[in-house]
């Protein structure tokens, strides 16, 4: 029997929440120059973009968990008093997570620099969240498309590629180019993706409830959206154009590693880059709709 509990409001927040998180931790990364030379737009969108995009995910989750929360606040603090269940789990990490990506946005805006300990906290709480997207349907161990430990690490390697994503795409547009180290780590995150996807299959085809989820994500209703929002936009564009940029068609200067494109070059990074987030979207998507329980 397919689930019918849950549906596009958390099919959004899966992508708002896993975007918002890994567009912060890139922006750590760039912050901090583990990303090579980078125009500072880079981070200074994936700080803004990071807890506009968890709290709209956040509301979207409460609306579709606790949608009496908005007539009763009440129903919000119960999601506290349950420290060792996974809501409430997830409630602590969302909720420190907007709070302590609020106060570094404030610090960007009004000095350009932000406390290595604040930075440190808040990468750390974008993987929790990250991790948590996964989890939230990993506990339902009734469908085994989900109870994979796979599902995590998935959603964790697309958040932090939708994420890298988003803050390039908005450097792009901006008329700045990437750095080659940029590039590598994208191309990296793209393979990894791949890799857990087919593990993810791989590791539910023996129960007759995972084989009718992916048959239905392969090659049932499904499968536009797997075949082409997720490998095509998602997995392909992605990793050929950057292999593209990264070993051959990227220039790099003398001072550093920052690539140097023109604009046929940007234009064509930019599809790239909305193309990760299509297929991030699509991701989760059909893992939510494509989940089969126990027969």
């Amino acid at each position: 029997m397919v689930q019918t509990t849950w549906g596009w409001l958390i099919v959004i927040y899966l992508f708002l929440g896993g975007l918002g998180a890994g567009a912060f931790l890139c922006s750590a990364l760039a912050y901090k120059g583990f990303l090579g030379l980078l125009n500072e737009r880079f981070y200074k969108f994936g700080f803004l973009l990071a807890p506009v995009a968890v709290i709209i995910g956040t509301a979207l989750l409460l609306l579709d968990l606790a949608p009496s929360a908005a007539i009763n606040p009440l129903k919000i603090l119960q999601l506290y008093t349950r420290p060792v269940s996974m809501m409430s789990i997830g409630t602590y990490l969302l909720t420190f997570f907007i709070v302590v990506s609020v106060l570094v946005l404030l610090q960007i805006k009004k000095s350009g620099k932000i406390c290595d300990m604040m930075l440190t906290l808040g990468a750390i709480l974008a993987l929790g969240v990250m991790g948590y997207t996964g989890l939230l349907l990993y506990v339902v161990k009734a469908i085994p498309l989900w109870a994979s430990v796979w599902l995590p690490i998935l959603f964790t390697i697309s958040a932090i590629s939708t994420g890298l994503s988003a803050n390039a795409a908005a450097t792009l547009n901006a008329g700045h180019g990437l750095s080659h180290c940029a590039h590598k780590f994208h191309v990296a995150l793209v393979v990894l993706e791949i890799v857990a996807v087919l593990a993810l299959f791989a590791s539910v085809k023996s129960e007759a409830a995972g084989m009718a989820s992916v048959t239905k994500i392969v090659s049932g209703s499904l499968a536009p959206m797997f075949w082409i929002g997720f490998v095509v936009f998602g997995l392909a564009l992605p990793l050929l154009g950057g292999s593209k940029f990264m070993l051959r068609g990227c220039s790099v200067n003398a001072d550093g590693s920052v690539c140097v494109h023109g604009g046929e070059e940007i234009k064509s990074c930019v599809y790239n880059e909305y193309g990760v987030l299509v297929g991030g979207f699509c991701l989760r998507a059909f893992i939510v709709l494509g989940a089969v329980y126990i027969f």
